[in-house]
């Protein structure tokens, strides 16, 4: 029932949006006049996308993932706007990318969850972007996002750690709140940057052991680091 009262919700709002706002949007990020989407052609042309599928395995466990774009150009800068600047149009731009690689590999959803933030970031930013990108996704695509997945122990920052403190950082921090959400379903776990892939395993793995069906990791972009 919530669902649907906050599907028909956003569908009020875009009704009276297009109302008083004309047709001509505005780009994300050079904010030049653009008439159908929300980048440019020119930044459009400085996305460098990434279309190779790859997986990330570990204790006999192997998950497939996919990343829009790796992390640089346009689609870093889209990031760091929707991360750092609460540039939500430029979130809405990174959500309606992701549901085109959703559609290219033809990813079975059922329901889609996202990486949770640590306090301190969640406190600090008020926000988290990768629930964000999933909950734009899901009203875009008519799915459930499930908020299942919690931290259970505050980790360091993983920026500035190597490949194998971030994986040891982050090893045993997450848990499930909700298991009957994601229980026999094919679930989509939604985050903004993979770089090692340490926190998007464990996630992973915490959503498999809890019963998921199949876990697919989706992200925006992928750091080559």
């Amino acid at each position: 029932m919530g669902f649907r009262i906050i599907k028909y919700v956003n569908y009020i709002k875009d009704c009276l949006c297009s109302i008083v706002y004309d047709n001509d949007l505005k780009c994300a990020l050079c904010r030049d006049i653009t008439k159908d989407s929300y980048l440019c052609n020119l930044c459009k042309k400085r996305l460098k996308f990434c279309n190779e599928e790859f997986t990330i395995e570990s204790y006999n466990y192997k998950f497939i993932c996919n990343s829009v774009c790796y992390y640089s150009y346009s689609m870093l800068e889209l990031i760091l706007a929707l991360k750092y600047k609460s540039d939500f149009k430029a979130g809405e731009e990174i959500a309606n990318l992701m549901i085109v690689k959703i559609k290219e590999k033809d990813i079975p959803v059922d329901v889609i969850t996202y990486v949770p933030s640590s306090h301190k970031a969640l406190k600090s930013r008020g926000y988290n972007q990768s629930r964000f990108l999933a909950k734009n996704i899901g009203d875009k695509i008519n799915k459930p996002v499930c908020s299942c997945l919690k931290k259970s122990k505050g980790t360091k920052d993983q920026i500035g750690l190597s490949g194998k403190d971030r994986w040891n950082n982050i090893k045993d921090s997450f848990y499930l709140k909700g298991i009957n959400k994601i229980k026999n379903k094919n679930v989509l776990l939604v985050d903004d940057v993979i770089t090692t892939g340490a926190t998007a395993f464990y996630c992973a793995k915490t959503l498999s052991d809890s019963g998921a069906k199949e876990i697919f990791i989706l992200t925006a972009a992928k750091s080559d680091v």
